[in-house]
This record gives structure tokens, C-alpha cells and sequence, in this order.
């Protein structure tokens, strides 16, 4: 009696790789690891201010939802964390409302997610019911939200996008708009599987239901604040430390500089010059309404007439220009 063996190559073996069961094939536990490796390993840089964004966040809604419910409620960051978008999208858990979140300033998108048994809560606290009624009308999260029910929770993402957008502030200017709430996470597909995000996990209780607020941010949604969201504390000027830059700017505003003014420039030969003798008399072609130069290292300021001032020579300045003389402004320094 024969028997057919079939097998179906790995994903992770390259086509030059040796047979399955040759030397230096990898086991089936080292491809298990592999494939494990493959599926769960996230490449992301940390973005601290985050953390920041999302405890004012907290703070925020707090107030917010007191506001409009007048009832004990309480909204705490649990914490932040860096995961697959895919992990959101098929993570098991309590059945939740999804809202689509709309960035103009980004051109992207996020998403808020809240679990549906909240909803029923606050649908129940704002049309007026009682703690005890509240609780048990939030024990069915499993059936589907009727029409007022997701007009309330449309009401609710926005308190969240708003006071979302109030907790950015620190980091850049922001208004966030919903642009579609969904029950199947399926279709709040806004980035691909694989990409890296950034979640926000926060508890929300109303009148003794708890459940769970989210926030997930897909990094290419917020890459245009990469650069601030990786700043260590808030105000950080990312590559500039302005304490050294104002000791900088007063060091500079400090510097003394040596001025020359300079009457007129004429050229002469060497034989010429080697005659001169003390008691000679060189004639400069310049008259008394001749202009000064005033140079700085070379570099040409000001310029203007002569004249005297308490007894001194002086130059008015009339005239303000930045052009470098180059090599003439040794034979200038020569000839004033």
C-alpha cells in the first residue's frame, strides 16, 4: 500500500532555501516563531506628548459630561499604547459604536470608539431615568442601537472630538469633524492591517456603568505634529534650547566693532611712495563735501558727509549699504 504526502511551502522560506526535511531547513516550531515574529512586531517611534494630549483629554471630559448629565461621571486614562491597526479592528471585546474622525488640517482620519453599553447609559441619563433603570437598560450591549440612540452617540463623539482638539492645543491648532459613526469595525477600516497606531485607552463611568472610550491614531494621520508629538515635555523648542539663544543674541548684541571712516582712496607708485619724506605734502583728490566710509572689516555700512561736532570730526550717516570691498580695504586702511 502506497501513500501521497503533500506540503505547502512557507511563506517565510526563500525559493533558494533547501527542501523541507534537507540540511538547514528551519523546523516547523522555528517557522511557528517566525511567522509569530511576523505578525506581532511593530516598528514605531514614541511620541511622549501624546501621553500629555490624552491625560488633558481625560481631564476634559470629565468636566464636559458632568456638565451634560449632571450625574456621577468619571473618565481616567488607562493608558497609551503602540499596536497594530489590525489589532483594533479584530480585537474581541465588548460591542462598541465607532466614529470616523476627520482631520482637515491633517488630511487624514482617526478613530473614537466607545462601547455601546455607555451609550445606553447616557441615552438613559439624558431622556431622564433612573440610576436603577440606567443599569438595566445598559445590560443588553449586544443588540443594536435604535435611531435616537445613535443621534445621541453622534452627539457624544463630538464632545469627545471637541474637547479632543481643545487637549491639541498645546501642540498645534485643530478642529476635528465625524464623518461616519459604524457598528462593524470592519468598515472603520481607515489605514491598512499592518500599520502602526497609537491608542488611547480611557474608562468612562455613568451612573455605575463602566466601560471603555478609545482613541486610536494610525501614524500616517499624524505625521504633519511628528515632530512636536516627539517632544519630552511641553513648550520643548525641538533643536533649540532658547536659553542659550537669548545668551547668544545678548553676547552678540554686545560685541564691541571697530569702525573706519575713510576720507578717499588713490593709488601711487612705488617709486614715488619710497620719495616721500616728513615735511612732504600729499594732495588727496576729495573735497569738504567729500562722503565718509565707514567699513568693518572690509565690509562697507554707512556712508555720508564730513563736518565737525563739539569741536570734533564727525560723519552724519545718510546713506546705510551692506557691500563687502574685498581685497581694496587694505589699501583703503593704507590710504586713510
Amino acid at each position: 500500500m502506497s501513500t501521497n504526502a503533500t506540503s505547502s511551502a512557507s511563506p517565510f522560506r526563500d525559493s533558494a532555501a533547501p527542501a523541507a526535511g534537507g540540511a538547514g531547513a528551519p523546523s516547523a516550531d522555528a517557522q511557528a516563531v517566525m511567522r509569530r515574529l511576523a505578525e506581532t512586531a511593530i516598528s514605531h517611534e514614541r511620541l511622549p506628548m501624546l501621553d500629555i494630549v490624552f491625560d488633558k483629554l481625560s481631564r476634559m471630559l470629565t468636566e464636559s459630561f458632568l456638565h451634560l448629565v449632571s450625574t456621577d461621571v468619571q473618565v481616567s486614562l488607562n493608558d497609551v499604547d503602540y499596536i497594530r491597526f489590525g489589532d483594533f479592528i479584530a480585537g474581541a471585546g465588548a460591542p462598541r459604536i465607532i466614529a470616523v474622525i476627520h482631520a482637515p488640517e491633517w488630511d487624514n482620519s482617526f478613530i473614537i470608539s466607545i462601547d455601546t453599553r455607555l451609550i445606553f447609559a447616557l441615552a438613559e441619563v439624558l431622556l431622564g431615568a433612573a440610576p436603577d433603570s440606567v443599569r438595566e437598560a445598559s445590560g443588553d450591549a449586544a443588540r443594536t442601537p435604535t435611531n435616537i440612540e445613535m443621534q445621541i452617540a453622534k452627539r457624544i463623539f463630538t464632545i469627545v472630538s471637541e474637547r479632543l482638539g481643545d487637549a491639541f492645543e498645546t501642540v498645534a491648532k485643530v478642529e476635528f469633524a465625524i464623518e461616519r459613526l459604524e457598528l462593524n469595525p470592519q468598515f472603520a477600516a481607515i489605514a491598512r492591517l499592518t500599520s502602526a497606531a497609537v491608542e488611547g485607552d480611557l474608562s468612562l463611568s455613568v451612573a455605575g456603568v463602566a466601560g471603555a472610550l478609545k482613541v486610536i491614531f494610525p501614524y500616517t494621520t499624524l505625521e504633519p505634529l511628528k515632530a512636536s508629538l516627539q517632544q519630552m515635555f511641553v513648550g520643548e523648542r525641538v533643536g533649540r534650547d532658547m536659553t542659550w539663544e537669548r545668551h547668544f543674541e545678548r553676547a552678540v548684541l554686545n560685541t564691541e566693532l571697530n569702525f573706519e571712516a575713510i576720507l578717499h582712496q588713490q593709488n601711487a607708485a612705488l617709486n614715488e611712495i619710497l620719495n616721500w619724506k616728513p615735511g612732504d605734502t600729499i594732495t588727496f583728490d576729495a573735497s569738504a563735501e567729500s562722503e565718509v566710509r565707514l567699513l568693518c572689516d572690509g565690509l562697507e555700512f554707512f556712508r555720508g558727509p564730513m563736518g565737525r561736532k563739539n569741536g570734533r570730526i564727525a560723519a552724519q550717516v545718510e546713506h546705510m549699504s551692506l557691500r563687502e570691498t574685498g581685497g581694496d580695504a587694505q589699501d583703503e586702511r593704507a590710504a586713510s
